[in-house]
């Protein structure tokens, strides 16, 4: 597929992240997707694994709401370049409980794509600022 085909299924594949959105999945995701995040330390296979990641994720940002700022294609690699903003509520995350506290967050994702499915996606999050705007570090960053 075209650099710039293969950049639309990446935006709109970026959007499953935001609240209200996994469907994007079912739509765009190989049944045999493999995701990957520095910050964990497990691959998670297949659409439903995506999925219950997404979840939970969801779980302790209800409100999500992701965005690209940059976008880069050759062949059937996409980088994005894109920050979230969300409200830590609900549950609890990497030992912080919920207090309400908003944060915005970037990180860079990579997706392999072909014949219009998502077959990878992994990517950086940039969990340090995450973690000292929810003041698990001692150190709160302005966002």
């Amino acid at each position: 597929m075209p650099a710039d085909e293969n950049k639309a299924i990446a935006r709109r594949f970026l959007q499953a992240w935001s609240a209200g959105r996994q469907g994007i999945v079912d739509e765009l995701a190989a049944p045999d997707i493999i995701v990957s995040y520095t910050h964990f330390p497990q691959l998670f296979r297949g659409a439903e694994a995506f999925k219950e990641l997404l979840t939970q994720t969801i779980a302790c940002f209800p409100d999500l709401q992701i965005t690209d700022d940059e976008i880069v294609a050759e062949g059937e690699k996409v980088a994005i370049r894109w920050s979230y903003t969300g409200t830590h509520q609900h549950s609890e995350l990497f030992g912080v409980p919920p207090a309400g506290t908003r944060v915005r967050v970037s990180g860079i994702t990579v997706y392999r794509i072909a014949q219009g499915k998502v077959l990878e996606e992994s990517g950086v999050v940039d969990v340090l600022a995450l973690m000292q705007q929810l003041g698990a570090m001692g150190v709160q960053r302005q966002a």
